[in-house]
């Protein structure tokens, strides 16, 4: 364990936990994500930054020297459906783009509460389509996410599978939030341990995402969907994250199915600790193993 896991778990647990034991509220993270994005955003010199429409969603595309045009990484960032933006992410995508050697499209989708439920899967649906459009073969492409991303992730190979529509090569799913119906013994287990979230919050998500829906629809917590059939998957989560058991069980479902899965429980990191990889060398070992993961199975 780095020194720095050490220090940068004190600081979140200081700026981040300690504000949603006052109020766990999980529209917290829209202020906090964007009190972040002047730093996050910062990108090294060689790396390429395009605003474009993927189908009229709007979208980031992150290239590096080099990088191959006839492949694609969509990538579909966290922040609880509420919060968030390519530019909070770009610590991890860039460095996606540039070690796997393909540009990633950070898809800017609706959020809630503005635009609950299915307005963000549709934007992901629609965005995908997008790059089939520009000529880019699903076998070429990677989906991916962290927490709500990683749920969209999932939630939008349950609809290119409904649709009939052909599936990526790979999904890489990063914390992902894969049950709203709160079942995981982890959700209880880990609320003291975990860096960032109290159990209190995970109670206001739903009135604001899907208002009125069902916990247990497969396109709202894809551990519920019928997953046979979907491309290889990994997962990457800490061991002290209350949503630890999100993944464990997502990733228990599809090796059931007879799906290709490779699931990493990390100790001592916090949710989506990848993002911290311009500080920490766990979460740059990390990006390393979703490197190796998406080029095994691009080639």
């Amino acid at each position: 364990m780095s020194f720095q896991l050490t220090l940068i778990n004190l600081v979140i647990r200081w700026q981040v936990k300690r504000r949603f034991r006052k109020n766990p509220d999980i529209q917290l993270l829209r202020p906090m994500m964007a009190q972040m994005e002047p730093r996050m955003s910062k990108l090294p010199s060689g790396i390429a930054v395009e605003e474009l429409g993927l189908a009229g969603v709007a979208t980031e595309k992150i290239s590096a020297p080099e990088t191959r045009q006839d492949k694609a990484f969509l990538y579909i960032h966290g922040g609880g459906f509420v919060a968030g933006s390519p530019r909070t992410h770009r610590p991890l995508t860039w460095r996606l783009a540039k070690d796997i050697g393909v540009p990633v499209y950070a898809i800017d989708y609706r959020l809630a509460p503005e635009h609950p439920y299915p307005a963000g899967l549709d934007d992901c649906v629609t965005a995908y389509k997008g790059l089939l459009d520009k000529g880019i073969a699903a076998k070429s492409i990677l989906v991916g996410g962290d927490s709500a991303g990683g749920n969209l992730t999932l939630a939008l190979a349950l609809r290119l599978k409904a649709e009939g529509l052909p599936l990526p090569a790979a999904l890489i799913c990063l914390s992902p939030a894969t049950d709203m119906t709160g079942s995981g013994e982890s959700r209880h287990s880990n609320a003291e341990a975990d860096s960032m979230f109290v159990e209190e919050m995970m109670d206001s998500l739903m009135p604001v995402y899907c208002p009125g829906a069902d916990e247990r629809d497969p396109f709202i917590s894809p551990l519920f969907g019928d997953v046979s059939g979907f491309p290889p998957t990994l997962f990457q989560v800490g061991e002290r994250e209350m949503l630890r058991d999100d993944s464990t069980r997502m990733a228990a479902a599809l090796k059931s199915a007879g799906v290709e899965t490779a699931i990493e429980v990390w100790p001592k990191v916090w949710h989506v600790w990848q993002l911290n990889a311009d500080m920490l060398p766990e979460a740059r070992e990390a990006i390393a193993h979703i490197v190796r993961f998406a080029k095994q199975h691009l080639s």
